[in-house]
């Protein structure tokens, strides 16, 4: 079991946008020109909520602004359609996918609802997933199981992985025990998991399931991949991809209720929307269904187009996942260096974050990271996720922080970030003892 401690710290404080026409360079100077942060704040956990840049909000209040002007305009007579038109053939593009195959979604949860709700399960069905699966697909399917009485299997991954193998292996050998004959419906992988922090061999593994069951059905989770990692749908439809969701509002740095979900056209009919609107009739088509799902609002999808505008002024998907990737792989190893410690998986599956396990003894572990967790935020104003693994070598829990970098931070920061931890960690080296308390520790 993961267990996630997640502090939240409200902006409550907006700052200019710099007038000079000149980019700034990444880290603290377009942090502080592009972003809302709480003055000393360091966010560590962009893959969580992700942080929507000043210029993508003022366009978004744009369309909301246009859409009050005209309500009916904006909701019936192709107000925000024409918009959300306009940035779909961009979005698919960077996903590598035809724009007819693209719709948009709130959220990556959605589209994960809307795909494994929209099957035709019967009992005994299986779905298929990974142990290092986001929450959101047990907990579906829990609810699957109770309404259809289908089979959850879960594929065992161990960590820290040592390299695609880890993924592919279990894989095999799940495929492998599964009894015959048997109805493997879904297999649903991660593109980007999130606890703990890896890239997946997602064309291996899709591959793999079509070879032993050549009628499942493989569907990615792509929450973290959009502006994280590239994305090429065409090759992974035919490595046997038949859907993918992913978020905006995390690496693309889209507002918040923004996603998509490309489907290749052998499954697009049968694919509902979560919620069924009044403009959903049984002829209405893949895109139109998905388009309109009431009258809410569309000002995130359509601020899509911003977030894209804002990555092209910065210098491109190549430049900026560059600089996130190189800086989360360099810090990974920086910080487990300095702790004497580990990285969950190898640079060559890192992605723009990591996770590295804390320098702390297992009889000491959960009230230890806890406090790091804690100390971090209320003594040094930085944000990181704390989680517990059994990694493959011990059965005790240890302890980990995922850690996002993003081109509103630079090496300082992880430097800083190293050594806070270190400072909390000598602060807590009584807890676990006799007489040890956390509340007598101060820093």
């Amino acid at each position: 079991m993961v267990v996630v401690r997640i502090v939240i710290i409200m902006c409550i404080k907006i700052l200019v946008v710099s007038s000079d026409p000149q980019v700034p360079s990444f880290g603290k100077t377009i942090r502080e020109a592009y972003f809302q942060f709480q003055p000393g704040f360091l966010n560590f956990n962009h893959g969580g909520f992700g942080a929507t840049p000043k210029p993508v909000r003022r366009m978004q209040n744009r369309f909301i602004d246009e859409q009050e002007a005209q309500p009916t305009a904006w909701f019936a007579s192709g107000g925000y359609q024409k918009v959300i038109s306009e940035v779909r053939p961009r979005l698919a593009e960077m996903m590598g996918a035809n724009a007819t195959d693209v719709v948009f979604l709130d959220d990556a949860s959605s589209g994960l609802n809307a795909v494994l709700r929209s099957l035709p399960w019967q009992p005994r069905d299986v779905l298929l997933l990974t142990t290092a699966a986001y929450a959101v697909l047990p907990n579906t399917g829990a609810w699957l199981k109770r309404r259809y009485n289908i089979q959850i299997v879960q594929v065992e991954v161990s960590f820290p992985a040592s390299g695609p193998e880890s993924f592919l292996d279990p894989l095999e050998q799940t495929l492998r025990q599964l009894p015959r004959p048997c109805r493997l419906r879904l297999a649903v992988f991660d593109h980007v998991s999130s606890y703990p922090p890896a890239i997946l061999p997602v064309s291996r593994l899709a591959k793999m399931v079509k070879a032993w069951f050549p009628d499942a059905l493989v569907l990615l989770d792509g929450a973290h991949a959009l502006g994280q990692v590239p994305i090429e749908l065409g090759q992974l439809e035919q490595a046997g991809v038949d859907a993918y969701v992913t978020d905006g509002h995390k690496w693309l740095m889209a507002p918040k209720g923004s996603g998509a979900l490309w489907a290749s056209r052998s499954v697009q009919d049968i694919l509902e929307p979560a919620i069924i609107s009044s403009d959903n009739s049984p002829e209405t088509t893949f895109q139109k269904r998905f388009d309109y799902i009431g009258t809410r609002d569309y000002s995130s999808w359509c601020a899509m187009g911003a977030a894209l505008d804002f990555r092209r002024m910065l210098g491109g998907e190549v430049r900026l996942q560059r600089y996130t990737s190189e800086l989360a792989k360099w810090a990974g190893q920086m910080m487990a260096e300095a702790f004497g410690t580990e990285t969950v998986v190898p640079v060559s599956m890192t992605p723009s974050m990591f996770a590295v396990r804390l320098p702390i003894a297992a009889t000491q572990s959960e009230a230890c990271a806890g406090f790091i967790a804690e100390g971090l935020i209320q003594n040094y104003s930085m944000l990181v996720i704390s989680f517990g693994l059994h990694t493959n070598s011990s059965t005790d829990l240890t302890h980990w922080i995922r850690v996002s970098s993003q081109i509103y931070l630079d090496r300082s920061d992880f430097h800083d970030l190293a050594s806070a931890v270190l400072t909390l960690r000598a602060s807590c080296k009584d807890i676990g003892r006799p007489g040890g308390q956390l509340d007598d520790i101060a820093i």
